[in-house]
């Protein structure tokens, strides 16, 4: 895995993992502020890299290309720290030093509430589950005005500490709202810490600690007054479609999604990703084949024999480099490594939608072929693959594996591929009654 585009976003006996009580519904969190800023990280420094229209971030005069040098006089040299500084409620006076063009001035900013969603075909509800003793933020769409009880779609998401509450181009929220306009009522759980969330930050969040939260917000949402609990479906979007067929041998599902998948081996599938962005990137092949062999060690030391990355780092130095690109700790990654990828999919018996876009270039095809034999070689006729030609692995439209590598590296986003809505909305109308 490169630095270009990180694995989106997972563990076996999820429900004996952790005591958690859900407690699902009334928006019991402070709602947090909004700057309206985007960030990337550049030669050392969080640069801007786009800035919304009529945002708190335009009106103080902040302008793509200028450089947050410190949050109320602290310094920041990373996006993870500057988000981390930011986190505060709406209506907080923060200053912020900003370089533009080599002169530094200082921005006195009110920070306003972070805006809601907004859609007349669609109803949100900004609500909380309580998990091991913190509150974490959940969005569930409904259509608009609708009574009664409707089949659910719940959202794994991919690795990482992004927001699904978010003003930006979102694929998550636009899927939940094509679903919701068609019927459906969908949930997307905010991470450990990440928006309005609490909780320990997201980065050391462990893989079986985050996967246990994505049951227990599953189970709230099945027995949510507004849910049909024998009509729930889990969508599992890249790291999540490991989470996905974990979370139904342990709850009763009607069925399971996953697009962007990865189902054998994690450590092979580290290789593999790593050769085919070398070659994305015209590394020369000398140069690839000195890489591999790096990656391979280090991978091995981490994955295999579980050593600590710390340790791996003090006795090869270029493992740091090859660490770098992971959005999560260590350990996350040893028990992503130390899973049977393809078990899960052997034992389950409902119906499997899995979904690859042409133009992704952090997954294989391949995988996806052996995740619909693996479940029809056990269940007959249970599992469809889709092909969406031109889709990456951020559900976003791209001409080739290519162009989106190359914009990934850009910092820049794509337009959601509605194809994915269709070929969801294909399969859950043929088995439920969609309006």
């Amino acid at each position: 895995m490169r630095g270009r585009l990180a694995f989106f976003a997972a563990t076996p006996a999820l429900a004996l993992l952790f005591h958690a009580v859900a407690a699902f519904g009334a928006d019991a969190l402070v709602r947090r502020g909004f700057l309206g800023a985007v960030t990337i990280e550049r030669g050392g420094a969080v640069v801007v890299s786009a800035v919304l229209p009529d945002s708190p971030a335009e009106r103080a005069g902040i302008v793509a290309g200028d450089t947050i040098i410190d949050v109320n006089g602290s310094d920041v040299t990373t996006v993870r720290a500057f988000l981390a500084k930011m986190r505060m409620p709406g209506g907080t006076l923060v200053g912020l030093g900003v370089a533009h063009a080599g002169r530094v001035s200082y921005k006195r900013i009110v920070l306003p509430e972070y805006p809601r969603e907004n859609d007349p075909e669609v109803d949100t509800t900004y609500g909380s589950i309580a998990i091991d003793g913190t509150l974490r933020r959940t969005l569930e769409t409904v259509p608009h005005d609708a009574t009664g009880r409707h089949p659910g779609v719940f959202f794994a998401g991919g690795i990482g500490c992004f927001s699904v509450d978010t003003v930006a181009p979102d694929a998550y929220r636009s899927l939940a709202h094509d679903l919701s306009r068609r019927g459906f009522v969908t949930l997307r759980l905010e991470k450990s810490g990440v928006g309005d969330s609490q909780g320990p930050p997201c980065a050391g969040v462990d893989f079986s600690t985050e996967a246990h939260s994505y049951a227990v917000a599953l189970d709230a949402f099945r027995n949510d007054p507004a849910v049909d609990p024998a009509h729930v479906y889990v969508f599992g979007h890249s790291i999540g479609s490991i989470i996905a067929p974990r979370l139904g041998l342990e709850q009763p599902l009607a069925g399971i999604i996953v697009a962007e998948a990865v189902a054998r081996d994690w450590f092979d599938y580290e290789l593999r990703n790593e050769r085919r962005q070398l070659l994305l990137s015209a590394t020369p092949p000398d140069q690839i084949e000195t890489t591999m062999r790096s990656k391979e060690l280090c991978s091995h030391e981490l994955m295999v024999e579980k050593l600590p990355e710390e340790a791996i780092v003090r006795a090869h130095p270029d493992c740091a480099q090859r660490f770098s690109v992971y959005p999560v700790s260590g350990e996350y990654i040893q028990q992503v490594a130390a899973l049977n990828l393809a078990d899960p999919w052997k034992q389950l018996a409902v119906p499997v939608l899995v979904v690859y876009g042409s133009s992704d270039f952090v997954v294989d095809e391949d995988d996806h072929r052996y995740i619909e034999r693996t479940v029809n070689a056990a269940h007959p006729g249970n599992a469809e693959l889709d092909v969406i030609n031109g889709m990456d692995h951020n559900l976003t439209m791209a001409a080739s594996q290519q162009a989106s590598f190359d914009r990934a590296g850009s910092g820049k986003r794509g337009d959601y591929d509605p194809e994915l809505s269709l070929s969801i909305l294909r399969w859950l109308c043929a088995r439920e009654h969609c309006s």
